[in-house]
């Protein structure tokens, strides 16, 4: 089994998104409210539940990887959290989640997909690492179609 690390936003980019209320990288407005719904926290990559409060901004989901731009809406909780560690696994959290894995060469190349649920994570990361010209992974919600995480190789 090919170990991973996975990389969630970092600490900077959520604090001083809580801190601004504007995006890092292009001064978008943030937008926080309490929770209606759930969604994954994209630096704890817990489950931030109704009744929590949220912190809704747009993230380059490519930022520091690459010079092609991939933003789009992602939350953290309003509230500071500890970072997801890197050598934590797939959050069981999300484990049971409809998620698209998206495999991506250097240069933002998109090589291939699989859609998983029902906890078929690891198969579908292992697959897609196998392939030697992979470079990172996109996890993303399956149904909202927006970035959660990143998966690279442990061994880099």
């Amino acid at each position: 089994m090919i170990p991973i690390r996975v990389i969630a936003i970092s600490t900077e980019i959520a604090e001083s998104v809580r801190k601004t209320m504007k995006d890092p990288r292009y001064g978008f407005p943030a937008y926080t409210e309490v929770a209606t719904g759930g969604a994954p926290c994209r630096h704890c990559l817990r489950m931030i539940s109704p009744g929590e409060r949220w912190t809704l901004f747009t993230h380059d989901a490519f930022e520091g990887i690459e010079k092609l731009p991939l933003p789009g809406p992602v939350y953290v909780h309003a509230e500071s959290c500890e970072r997801y560690p890197e050598d934590g696994g797939f959050p069981a959290e999300l484990r049971n989640s409809p998620r698209t894995l998206s495999a991506y060469a250097q240069g933002a190349q998109l090589l291939a997909q699989e859609f998983v649920e029902g906890g078929n994570v690891d198969m579908g990361i292992q697959k897609l690492l196998a392939r030697t010209d992979t470079h990172y992974i996109h996890v993303r919600s399956t149904p909202a179609g927006c970035y959660t995480f990143r998966v690279e190789r442990a061994d880099g």
